[in-house]
């Protein structure tokens, strides 16, 4: 199997938060051709899907995260803070044993985002 595209779908119950945090909060672009908002990371998609199915956040926050590896995890932390107090921290940056800094955002709807730094090279 060869993969063309990678879009990560994620259903929601409050379209117009989840679009204000991965659009304006963590500051992802958009990709404008799409009805549903459409956030590029890296080289994948990031789908926000209202979903008449989903009524409520996320029961298992840690079941599914999304890794963001970034340049500087700390300046990214202190900017999302700065614009958007109300944003959920779940574990403030932290050195990992691995040597890389991490933080953990939860999303409106609950979701873990993670933002990593790989400081080895």
């Amino acid at each position: 199997m060869q993969v063309r595209e990678l879009t990560l779908m994620i259903g929601t119950h409050q379209i117009e938060a989840m679009t204000r945090f991965y659009g304006q909060t963590l500051g992802l672009p958009r990709i404008e051709k799409y009805q549903d908002p459409v956030f590029l990371a890296a080289e994948t998609n990031l789908r926000l899907l209202d979903h008449s199915q989903i009524q409520a956040p996320t029961k298992e926050p840690a079941r599914l995260q999304i890794n963001l590896f970034i340049q500087d995890v700390q300046a990214e932390y202190d900017r999302i803070r700065q614009a958007d107090p109300a944003v959920r921290v779940q574990r403030p940056p932290e050195r990992e044993s691995w040597g890389g800094l991490v933080t953990t955002l939860q999303d409106p709807d609950g979701n873990f985002v993670q933002l990593l730094e790989w400081l080895g090279d």
